[in-house]
């Protein structure tokens, strides 16, 4: 099987780094928030009932999701430009769809489009 060389890998790969960093930026709001929202209910005099950790509960565990998603999508972007693992490279733009929907849906196209310029034989 001969494999050509294109741009589409490198297109998928940017395409799910700028999704990823876009999701690590929004994880980083949400875990903002949630430490925020709780310092500032800490900070309230002790007559509420114990509510101070509510909106670390609630924006904690968005933030670890969407901030996981971002970096597998910037780790399969580097992956796509090196053209190194077609594995991490659609896990990524897997990833990216959860991220940023059009650059995710976008991704995963150019990046299936690009599996033949991935090497064959062991992945990872």
């Amino acid at each position: 099987m001969t494999t050509t060389t294109s741009s589409k890998a490198t297109i998928a790969g940017i395409l799910n780094i700028a999704s990823g960093l876009m999701a690590v930026i929004g994880g980083a709001v949400l875990a903002s928030l949630g430490l925020i929202g709780t310092g500032a209910l800490y900070a309230i005099p002790d007559d509420i009932p114990p509510i101070q950790w509510l909106p670390l509960a609630f924006f904690g565990p968005m933030a670890l999701m969407v901030l996981v998603a971002g970096f597998i999508a910037i780790v399969g972007g580097i992956k796509a430009i090196k053209r190194s693992s077609w594995a991490w490279t659609l896990a990524g733009a897997v990833a990216a769809l959860v991220c940023c929907l059009p650059l995710g849906v976008a991704s995963l196209v150019v990046t299936v489009m690009a599996e033949n310029e991935f090497h064959t034989g062991a992945q990872g």
